[in-house]
């Protein structure tokens, strides 16, 4: 990526594959933005980077996710009452527009960031290849291990550091 423009380098008609974090912070700001700094999963966002990631969103398509982090992130959004069955709709909504491919736990094992990563970013990893798409994170060690893979990788950190136009 030069500095002149941070979106060279990436297609974004290649689609772009969401972390689960990112993804927690999106149902949780749907559902409320005044949550998202007092809910203990998105309590390090604030409501501008709930709007930065919107914009993000909104600049490629496809969006992908797999089934590894759909589990994840419906296991983290334990809000409570009717905030809860506010997710459960804003996630089953996200599942519509979301492309979801098959990824089998054992090919995602076979992948090599799985014994340093887990499956889940192991098949994050695995996917990105398979479909050229771009990975939007902000896990570090998932960032690092996949720039070096060379497969394209945004640092949701590194975007919320900076002024980008999306």
């Amino acid at each position: 990526m030069n500095s002149d423009d941070p979106w060279s380098g990436f297609d974004r008609r290649a689609g772009l594959l969401i972390d689960t974090n990112l993804l927690v912070l999106f149902v949780v700001g749907s559902v409320n933005r005044d949550r998202i700094e007092s809910f203990k999963r998105t309590r390090q966002y604030s409501k501008s980077d709930y709007e930065l990631l919107l914009r993000v969103l909104d600049a490629f398509k496809p969006l992908y996710t797999l089934a590894h982090v759909m589990a994840e992130v419906s296991n983290l959004t334990d809000l409570k009452d009717r905030e809860r069955l506010q997710a459960r709709h804003v996630l089953k909504e996200a599942l519509t527009i979301l492309r979801e491919p098959e990824m089998p736990s054992i090919r995602a094992a076979q992948s090599p960031p799985y014994e340093s990563l887990g499956l889940v970013d192991a098949a994050i990893a695995a996917l990105a290849r398979e479909y050229k798409c771009a990975v939007l994170t902000d896990d570090l060690d998932l960032y690092l291990a996949l720039s070096r893979e060379g497969v394209m990788v945004l640092n949701f950190t590194h975007l919320r550091e900076r002024v980008w136009r999306v």
